[in-house]
């Protein structure tokens, strides 16, 4: 029986030239000096010598040729950036055999001056605000080194800006740049003629689930204004931040024919009409405890809404819904009527609270108001108090809050004030003016350091303090008060020691925080405050140390505080939410 030679030989001269090329493949090395990262990287990407580096048919000679034009490419790579007279040294070294170092050492020389920038802007745009703004802080002035990637910024944000404000005829006519090396100059000449301005067109919204006069109160311009794309992104997270809609779409349309209108098109899909949650946590002022909340985010085409909630916890628990309706501004203003029940019973307290009430929650400027008129009933028991009582309780509060994130906030403050009372000739068994208020203030100190600064005060007037119940009695205590001592164990107390209250509340904090990396750090703090009658009265202090976790579900902080005022033992205190 024959032997097949030919397919042999062929596999065996096929290995060979595999096995040499391998052993013969050449490697080299490219060392640049004399500039920064970001023209080295720019230089390395025109060199073919560093593109080529991994070539399957890279040879001693093909680097030897890529070598020699090096001072050419390296040349082009950065006259982008304004070097037109760069001196160049470069090397190619044979280290060992098939080994090669390609070496360039690079002078950029001067940059290249601007000598003339003319900019003129045609058109509508030639007088608005918001083109003058722009062209005020354009970097580019005679005197200035020409960078081209600065020049084409420069076309692109007049370009972006014309897009933005409804130039929809806008174009450069003039884009030139000259170079001249003798006088060694940059003269730059652009045009921009932006037409006329179009204005807004027809919204048409479709949907089929609200009263198209509803959604045309969350639109923010009318037909006819000056067209803004910022004013399409505000229509957009309004009806996003409605919660009617699982997603809104906003998009321009074009112009019709022989118009100046941009007809806007807006398509909106609704949310599911029943939503749930369900929650599990832990805090040492409440004990273990869950929630469960259900809405109906629309309730019919006018935009009601309903919201329930039930959360128990080890030391009690609270029912409550609400029944809210757009009014005025629907963004940002709503009546809403609501109904609630809460038990509490803690080592200072016994409590049952009823409440029906109705509220406006509305902007005014950059605070949120909330009026509110609520009828209480409420059982209570503190210390050797006891009573039942009925108060009509009209109230006004004021919020507002500096910053852009309000879970894990760099910088950010929230300040709360409000003021609340009741008089027995209006439906109430007893007298009584409270205000109120609380102030937080977080700072970034370095890219892994916070401190935060914290307050609460409170007044009450009455007559009577005996007849306030406990909901309207100051205490003091806990991990969102003093660490260091139970929550509302601090506070005046009777005869036998039991705190029964006061009529005043004065707390204080301030903590530092250190985070080792992006979700774990530690902190120290130190807490001062009470609840007190007299303005003069002690203020007990806490002080300790603890852990911090930016959890996906926001932050949660484990603090071990000691009292300082008084002989206690080291407490734990738990508690999760946003800084904010």
């Amino acid at each position: 029986m024959s032997t097949p030679r030919y397919p042999l030989l062929l596999l065996l001269l096929l290995g060979t030239f595999i096995s040499t090329q391998s052993w013969a493949q050449p490697v080299v090395k490219v060392d640049i000096k004399g500039i920064d990262t970001e023209l080295e990287t720019n230089v390395r990407l025109f060199l073919s010598i560093e593109q080529q580096r991994a070539h399957p048919l890279m040879s001693d000679s093909r680097i030897r040729r890529l070598h020699q034009k090096a001072n050419a490419e390296i040349a082009a790579a950065l006259q982008p950036y304004g070097f037109y007279q760069p001196e160049i040294t470069s090397t190619l070294t044979e280290q060992e055999a098939h080994s090669w170092l390609a070496s360039y050492v690079i002078d950029t020389g001067p940059g290249i001056p601007i000598t003339e920038f003319n900019l003129n802007v045609g058109g509508e745009a030639g007088e608005d605000p918001a083109f003058k703004e722009l062209i005020g802080k354009i970097a580019m002035k005679p005197g200035d080194i020409f960078v081209h990637p600065v020049y084409e910024s420069v076309k692109s944000k007049l370009s972006g800006l014309a897009s933005e404000r409804g130039y929809v005829q806008a174009g450069f006519t003039t884009t030139r740049v000259e170079i001249d090396l003798k006088a060694y100059g940059a003269r730059v000449y652009l045009d921009f003629d932006s037409g006329p301005r179009y204005s807004f067109g027809e919204v048409s919204l479709d949907q089929d689930v609200l009263e198209p006069e509803l959604l045309q109160r969350y639109i923010p311009f009318q037909r006819g204004d000056p067209f803004s794309l910022g004013q399409v992104i505000r229509l957009q997270q309004a009806l996003n931040d409605s919660n009617y809609f699982e997603v809104a779409e906003v998009f321009p349309a074009q112009p019709l024919a022989d118009s100046q209108e941009i007809p806007i098109n807006v398509s909106l899909t609704p949310r599911k009409n029943h939503r749930y949650n369900f929650g599990l946590g832990y805090g040492t002022d409440t004990g273990a405890r869950a929630k469960f909340g259900w809405k109906m985010p629309r309730v019919n085409r006018r935009g009601h809404r309903i919201d329930s909630e039930i959360e128990v916890s080890e030391i009690g628990y609270n029912l409550g819904a609400n029944y809210r309706v757009p009014v005025l501004n629907p963004r940002t203003d709503q009546l809403v009527y609501s109904i609630s029940k809460e038990r509490e019973k803690t080592d200072s307290n016994d409590s049952t609270l009823s409440s029906v009430g109705i509220s406006l929650n509305h902007n005014r400027g950059k605070w949120r108001e909330v009026l509110t008129l609520s009828y209480e009933r409420e059982a209570f028991e503190v210390a050797d108090d006891s009573g039942d009582s009925d108060l009509l309780i009209p109230g006004v509060s004021w919020t507002r809050t500096w910053g852009q994130e309000f879970i894990n906030v760099l910088d950010g403050l929230r300040f709360d004030i409000g003021v609340r009372g009741a008089s027995a000739s209006l439906a109430s068994d007893t007298d009584f003016l409270q205000l109120r208020g609380s102030i937080k203030f977080i700072t970034s100190l370095g890219s892994r350091n916070r401190l935060l600064v914290r307050g609460s005060f409170g007044t009450t007037e009455t007559p009577d303090f005996d007849l306030l119940p406990s909901s309207l009695r100051f205490f003091a205590g806990g991990s969102q008060s003093v660490r260091g001592y139970g929550y509302e164990d601090l506070g005046p107390t009777n005869d036998n020691g039991d705190v029964v209250g006061g009529k005043h509340l004065l707390t204080g904090s301030i903590e530092f925080e250190h985070f080792f990396n992006d979700s774990w750090g530690a902190a120290v703090f130190l807490d001062a405050g009470n609840a007190i009658d007299n303005l003069n009265d002690d203020l007990e202090q806490g002080a300790g140390f603890g852990f911090r976790w930016k959890s996906p579900v926001g932050p949660v902080r484990i603090d071990l505080a000691n009292a300082i005022s008084t002989d206690q033992s080291w407490r734990l205190h738990v508690s999760i939410g946003p800084d904010l």
